[in-house]
């Protein structure tokens, strides 16, 4: 039986106006694991960070449309080797309610999410 999922791969554009919420506490391999392979946001085109901040970033959407939610996970001002980073930066856009449903959903544990903010 497939599981219905809940969240789905979120563009560029739909990140923006995303803001910094707190910090996740995993391996990069772990992630790739669990998220699959990031975006480069070291190459042009649709994900380039023009000021070259993040190398690196996954980002998602609730498929919620009355609390719609988006969340990136990202490398923020890292400068050691991406396979070493084991911190990274999460950032929220809508409903910050879901974001425990979407690491429940990716088999993130919620220990490994540090709250800066407050939900909204």
């Amino acid at each position: 039986m497939k599981t219905k999922t809940n969240f789905i791969q979120a563009s560029s554009k739909d990140t923006i106006g995303s803001g910094f919420h707190g910090y996740l506490h995993i391996s990069y391999i772990e992630l790739v694991d669990k998220l699959g392979t990031a975006h480069d946001r070291t190459q042009e085109g649709e994900w380039w960070s023009g000021d070259q901040k993040t190398r690196v970033e996954w980002a998602f959407k609730s498929k919620n449309k009355k609390r719609p939610m988006i969340v990136t996970i990202y490398d923020y001002k890292e400068h050691r080797p991406i396979n070493e980073v084991n911190q990274w930066h999460v950032g929220i856009k809508g409903d910050a309610h879901q974001v425990d449903l979407l690491f429940r959903e990716l088999g993130i544990h919620p220990e490994a999410l540090e709250i800066q903010k407050k939900y909204r």
